[in-house]
């Protein structure tokens, strides 16, 4: 549910891009039958949204083999700098983003998007994956699967809550 976010279409007679509404939805109308189509989401905004030092430290443990990120999605959002691989470099690249020495990912971009329907063939290697959805020869209505959006930087998954209406508890302890 992550608005704001630019669908890109390429292909056919119809080429252009797409603004989510509020609640993530995308709409294309009048689509040429038997093209080929291919829906490419991009946003690369607020990159400092969601991320906090927690992250890093959660990162840094994975790197250290004291406790490995259990989910692709969230070795994704480790990889700040794009390379493929958790290492020391993405808690670097983080931490100026914190610290406000960058404003941006110098490699990457704030989201990333996987296919919902995407299948890793590795789990704790989920590099490359589908970011976009290809529709050859469209011989009906295109009805997208979902994207799965990914927060560069937030392993904890705090910004997905706050985009569900999820509320999180703080107390002393």
């Amino acid at each position: 549910k992550v608005s704001d976010t630019k669908i890109i279409l390429d292909g056919g007679e119809t080429e252009g891009s797409f603004m989510t509404n509020e609640n993530g939805q995308y709409h294309f109308d009048d689509l040429a039958m038997y093209n080929n189509y291919q829906l490419l989401p991009y946003k690369d905004d607020q990159a400092t949204e969601g991320i906090s030092t927690l992250d890093l430290v959660l990162i840094q443990r994975h790197i250290l083999g004291i406790e490995r990120l259990n989910s692709p999605y969230k070795l994704i959002a480790a990889d700040a700098n794009n390379s493929s691989s958790v290492t020391a470099s993405d808690i670097i690249e983080l931490r100026k983003l914190i610290l406000g020495v960058n404003t941006k990912l110098p490699n990457n971009t704030s989201w990333r998007f996987v296919d919902a329907a995407y299948v890793f063939d590795d789990m704790t290697q989920p590099w490359p994956f589908a970011e976009a959805l290809n529709y050859d020869g469209l011989e009906t209505s295109m009805n997208a699967s979902d994207f799965i959006a990914v927060k560069i930087g937030d392993v904890n998954g705090t910004i997905s809550e706050n985009l569900l209406g999820k509320t999180s508890n703080r107390s002393a302890q």
